[in-house]
């Protein structure tokens, strides 16, 4: 855009026939509105996307780190956890005694209601499809929101669908188990394996990894997938750096 200067000289009509020269019209004004406008829309999916995996990644490490800090604290009190008395505890004495006092709980719960969910089987896998796994199920599972709202539920025992095959047949086990379930958003959506509900798992000797820790990454690819289930999402995270791959199921 050009400058213009006026000497005192120059009449008032000069100087204004001159700015209009340097303006804009309304129509080239609306154009260049609708295109920021169309830059915007194709845009900003992509940033909110990037900023929600961000977010997760940040929660989930948090996550991580607080359960892992929670049982090295309670194996210093309690001797290591290949010594804990599991089969001798339903659920809510287990984790009365292995995992209440070292973690900042806001509240335990007794529905599901309490723990922010409108359904005790709200939680839907990667695939889409709902899943079985009950917020409450008492003597199975003792289920807790953290101070930070962070939803945990710790297993003794469970009843597991997993594997599916080429035919879509899914394999169901039942038995006792380490697992953990953590939902770190609460009862906010999208209430989704992969995205922020994850599975981890205690392990003797190692502490709290990811369900999936041992599989190979064909087995944790093929479950942490659009087609799947999204249980060992947390192992494809954390096995890829701490980052969301291109083929992740977002």
């Amino acid at each position: 855009m050009k400058k213009y200067r006026f000497t005192q000289a120059e009449s008032f009509s000069t100087q204004l026939a001159a700015c209009r020269k340097t303006a804009f019209t309304l129509a080239e004004v609306l154009i260049t509105l609708g295109i920021i406008g169309i830059v915007a829309a194709m845009t900003l999916p992509n940033i909110i996307a990037g900023y929600e995996k961000k977010n997760t990644i940040t929660s989930l490490k948090k996550s991580y780190t607080v359960l892992n800090q929670a049982f090295k604290q309670s194996e210093i009190d309690n001797g290591e956890s290949i010594n804990w008395e599991i089969g001798s505890f339903n659920a809510t004495e287990y984790f009365a005694k292995y995992w209440k006092p070292y973690l900042k709980i806001l509240h335990i719960c007794d529905t599901a209601e309490e723990c922010g969910y409108t359904s005790n089987t709200p939680w839907y896998r990667s695939k889409g499809t709902t899943d079985g796994i009950h917020v409450i199920l008492k003597s199975w599972r003792e289920s807790v929101i953290l101070a930070d709202g962070t939803f945990m539920s710790g297993f003794t025992y469970a009843g597991m669908y997993d594997n599916p095959d080429e035919n879509n047949k899914e394999d169901y086990t039942q038995g006792a188990s380490s697992q953990i379930l953590v939902d770190i958003n609460g009862g906010k959506k999208p209430n989704k394996f992969g995205r922020d509900v994850f599975y981890f798992v205690r392990v003797n000797g190692k502490g709290v990894l990811p369900y999936g820790y041992n599989d190979d990454d064909e087995i944790i690819d093929k479950d942490c997938s659009k087609n799947s289930f999204g249980y060992k999402c947390a192992a494809k995270i954390i096995k890829n750096n701490w980052e969301i791959p291109d083929d992740y199921p977002w």
